[in-house]
């Protein structure tokens, strides 16, 4: 028999098979740069959503090309903002990699919330409680609008202040960090609820198949 945990894990599958690929995603990030060379990709500049350094990853092991390929088509790859390990420069910046570090725990905490059909409602019982009973008066729906919010709105701000070089702001590791991580877990809850919403309306309608003799099942 599973455990409780393991079934609340694989209660809806859709999710446990996303948290499961952010995770592998998120260790590759880190594993990646420890299995080439040191110095085998640092002091880059690039652009965003092109993969210009293909020549330099064509050199590389299939897993670590594969892995910093798609870096490459989704970040800049700049030097100065990004972290590096072994000599090397992580196959994106420091605010995305934030961000998918960070969705784990967005996406693990809808695997343990209230279901609901409601994703609002979801996103607000995967909170701790102190902040469910302050979310809680404003509605579902205008308490994950709060929420969105407040995981978007702060790295807006900072990368694009940074991006139009107002005052000639140059973001900090620090802030990139700050506001990846909580646009990322915000993200993860948004799309951790909406699977856990989905899997609540299929529960539902099974039930009512159940109860009044319908013929037919609801998919998983």
């Amino acid at each position: 028999m599973a455990s409780p945990v393991w079934a609340r894990l694989t209660w809806s599958r859709a999710l446990f098979a996303l948290l499961i690929v952010n995770l592998v995603w998120t260790a590759s990030l880190f594993l990646c740069p420890f299995l080439v060379p040191p110095g085998s990709f640092a002091n880059a500049i690039g652009g965003a959503n092109l993969v210009d350094h293909e020549s330099t990853w064509e050199r590389f092991p299939l897993y670590a090309r594969v892995v910093y390929t798609i870096g490459d088509a989704q970040c800049h790859q700049l030097w100065y903002r990004s972290f590096s390990l072994n000599g090397n420069q992580l196959p994106i910046d420091q605010r995305m990699t934030a961000m998918y570090v960070f969705a784990n725990l967005g996406l693990l905490a809808t695997v343990f919330a209230q279901p609901s059909t409601s994703t609002g409602a979801v996103m607000v019982n995967a909170l701790p409680e102190f902040l469910r009973r302050r979310l809680a008066r404003l509605g579902p729906d205008r308490a994950a609008a709060v929420l969105l919010a407040i995981g978007l709105v702060p790295m807006a701000i900072d990368g694009f202040t940074q991006l139009f070089k107002i005052g000639n702001y140059e973001s900090t590791p620090l802030a990139r960090v700050l506001t990846g991580g909580l646009a990322g877990f915000v993200g993860g809850l948004l799309v951790g609820a909406m699977l856990v919403t989905i899997r609540q309306f299929s529960v539902e309608m099974q039930s009512w198949y159940a109860r009044f003799g319908t013929e037919g099942t609801a998919p998983r």
